[in-house]
């Protein structure tokens, strides 16, 4: 199967579902859904761009990937913040798990999304300390 050389909106927001898989599900989401398109409008604003059409390459397909399924995720984990666990006779439901769940995997696709952000930046420098309360080595 080869990798897609462009997206358009409804492909995008069929990957953004499958991204979610059974987290979409148990949320009631498709990929017509109002979060799930959301989500995309986020995705298209963190990359910059109106269009998902006019992105082409494979660095700039991987960044989209990357922004989409962080964006999917953080829809996700927002939607599921409110769910909690209950008891009754039939047992315990634990809705919190599908919070953690998307907590998890919103924390990963971040994680490797940070490449892609313009607002993150890393520098490495060298630091001189000289502590002023002792002599200077003569010696040296």
């Amino acid at each position: 199967m080869a990798a897609p050389a462009s997206y358009s909106e409804s492909s995008l927001l069929r990957y953004m579902d499958d991204v979610l898989g059974a987290v979409a599900d148990a949320l009631g989401w498709t990929a017509a859904s109002i979060e799930i398109t959301e989500a995309l409008n986020e995705t298209l604003l963190a990359y910059g761009v109106s269009d998902v059409t006019g992105i082409a390459g494979i660095s700039n397909l991987r960044k989209l990937r990357a922004l989409a399924r962080r964006e999917a995720w953080r829809a996700a984990m927002t939607e599921a913040a409110a769910d909690y666990d209950f008891e009754n006779e039939a047992g315990v439901m634990k809705r919190s798990q599908v919070f953690a769940q998307a907590q998890k995997a919103y924390v990963q696709a971040a994680n490797e999304a940070l490449i892609y952000d313009d607002q993150y930046n890393v520098a490495i420098e060298t630091v001189a300390y000289a502590d002023p309360y002792l002599a200077p080595d003569e010696d040296a």
